[in-house]
């Protein structure tokens, strides 16, 4: 008798609903299709992509003006893991894996794609509830229209119903559009709503251009590593060196950095072609749009290493050019006008926290302290008002501290200003001549508040807003016309200065403090809720404030 023959197989049903748990937010959901739209362009039309986030009606419609789908096209659209059309035929782009048709039903129930190309629209569906009952070998698609006769132009409309998602995150989808847009020069345009989200380059403070050595280049080629320095401290999402592979970005990494001291003010990109070679043993990177290389990955194993070393040698310098600014005069004197701001802040912070937790737990919605505002929104590095968090002190041997006036060693836990975060003791010398100790306390220095708010001044471009925040820090902009004005010859003296400093920090505390709240869902849909928190921050901070303004 024959030996059977045995084979691999597949559930589609199953691996179908594996690629979509891939993709469980609204904002990767919604990237997916809107991608599609801007990639899959027609020659000579600028993309234009619409989303419209139907709360009411738990459905999310996006339109775009692209080069459209025919049956045969749908037909590929629909394959599982299928070979990129558009890569075999040479043009370079993110789609790969043939995972993002499964997007939708990562966090709803129903797709519809209806497209439109040469005069004809097809119009099929996918149904969570289809997949679920599928067999292993197919899943059978719903044809709502086939090859209807049209006048409408090209392109395809992405229907998604039956969100299960609690609410929409639509400043979240805004942010991360805007996020991957920003690394996809000349994509087109794309409005959520009725918000063109928009790409601004950070202002570049410097900038440099550097050839990757020999040995690494035989792997990366010889592309140069592009850093540059900002003139303001950027958003998480955008520090760091942009990875390329012909073009098409791959993920943005500080290579080690993250955290560091100074590393908050780097950004830069670089091509790396050979990432796009799909004939190695060990891919570079895989289908879940994780946006993380693979380090096993030969050529990522000479890309990061190199990173790591420009980014740091970068970041050091850096660092010291921050030390030798703190040490002029009239920073020291905004660095303790800063402070002032940021204690009275945060003394209105302590006070806020305490009444909402008074009212949770007399409400019953809370324990007797009640939960604090988690600070930084989606950023990992948030704390929660009131914790500790464990960290290290360096400190160069035989330094006297003065309250408030501690220098951080080169690798120390500092915040960007160069103050060390917490007290140390038992400290025993290193070979570079300072001295390291855990958190502990003993050494008489005022212990600094964690999880607050800190207040800085910095030139941030006279095209900038008055202040800018970035979790748990409120920079006010000494290059805003306004405040450079009031600054005028008399510098931080000027009573004018000091009120509309604090003006200026008070107005984006209370919006910050709103932001928070709004973070972790406290006002529902009702902006009047946040409005109202605004006005009474404000005038809080008005009331503690009121002593500036007498003669």
């Amino acid at each position: 008798m024959a030996e059977a023959t045995l084979k691999v197989k597949t559930h589609i049903g199953r691996d179908l609903l594996q690629s979509a748990q891939l993709f469980h937010t609204d904002k990767k959901v919604v990237w997916e299709y809107v991608a599609n739209g801007l990639q899959y362009r027609q020659d000579g039309v600028t993309p234009i992509v619409s989303v419209q986030i139907r709360s009411a009606a738990k459905q999310i419609l996006i339109r775009d003006n692209g080069r459209g789908m025919d049956r045969h096209d749908l037909g590929n659209f629909f394959v599982m893991h299928g070979e990129n059309q558009d890569r075999r035929a040479g043009r370079p782009g993110r789609g790969r894996f043939g995972t993002g048709k499964s997007a939708a039903l990562g966090i709803a129930g129903c797709l519809r794609v209806s497209s439109v190309k040469d005069g004809k629209r097809n119009t099929v569906e996918l149904t969570l509830k289809a997949v679920e009952r599928a067999g292993p070998s197919e899943i059978p698609l719903k044809h709502i229209e086939l090859d209807v006769p049209t006048s409408d132009p090209n392109g395809t409309v992405i229907t998604i119903s039956e969100v299960k998602l609690r609410r929409f995150d639509v400043p979240g989808i805004i942010q991360y559009i805007e996020m991957q847009i920003a690394r996809m020069p000349n994509c087109g345009k794309v409005v959520v709503d009725d918000h063109e989200c928009e790409v601004t380059e950070p202002a570049v403070q410097e900038e440099f251009s550097i050839t990757p050595p020999a040995e690494c280049a035989q792997l990366i080629g010889e592309g140069p590593l592009r850093l540059k320095v900002s003139k303001s401290p950027l958003p998480s999402d955008c520090r760091g060196v942009a990875i390329y592979a012909n073009g098409v970005w791959l993920t943005t990494t500080l290579a080690g950095a993250e955290n560091q001291q100074m590393s908050e003010w780097i950004f830069g990109e670089i091509d790396v072609p050979p990432l796009d070679d799909d004939d190695v043993p060990i891919p570079a990177f895989d289908m879940s749009r994780s946006l993380q290389l693979n380090t096993n990955n030969e050529i990522v194993a000479a890309l990061i290493p190199f990173l790591g070393r420009e980014i740091d040698q970068l970041r050091r310098r850096l660092v010291q050019a921050e030390r030798s600014r703190r040490q002029q005069e009239e920073t020291r004197r905004l660095a303790n006008e800063a402070q002032r701001i940021a204690d009275l802040i945060n003394t209105d912070f302590q006070e806020f926290n305490q009444r909402l937790a008074r009212v949770r737990a007399q409400s019953g919605t809370g324990r007797d302290l009640g939960p604090a505002l988690l600070l930084g929104g989606m950023d990992d590095s948030s704390l929660i008002v009131g914790d500790e968090q464990a960290g290290r002190l360096e400190l160069p041997t035989n330094t006297h501290v003065e309250e408030n006036e501690s220098e951080g060693g080169e690798d120390s836990e500092t915040d960007s200003e160069g103050t060390p975060t917490q007290r140390a003791t038992e400290l025993t010398p290193d070979d570079d001549g300072r001295r390291r100790g855990d958190p502990a306390g003993g050494n008489g220095r005022k212990p600094r508040s964690q999880g607050g708010f800190e207040v800085k001044f910095r030139e941030l471009g006279s095209e900038k807003h008055r202040a800018e925040y970035i979790p748990r820090t409120i920079y006010i902009n000494l290059e805003h016309p306004q405040i450079a004005a009031a600054l005028g010859s008399s510098g931080t003296n000027d009573p004018n200065f000091r009120r509309l400093a604090y003006e200026v920090a008070f107005s984006e505390y209370s919006i910050a403090l709103a932001q928070e709240k709004n973070a972790l869902g406290e006002y529902g849909d009702d902006p009047s809720d946040a409005i109202w928190e605004i006005r009474n921050t404000l005038n809080r901070m008005a009331r503690r404030a009121a002593e500036l303004y007498k003669p």
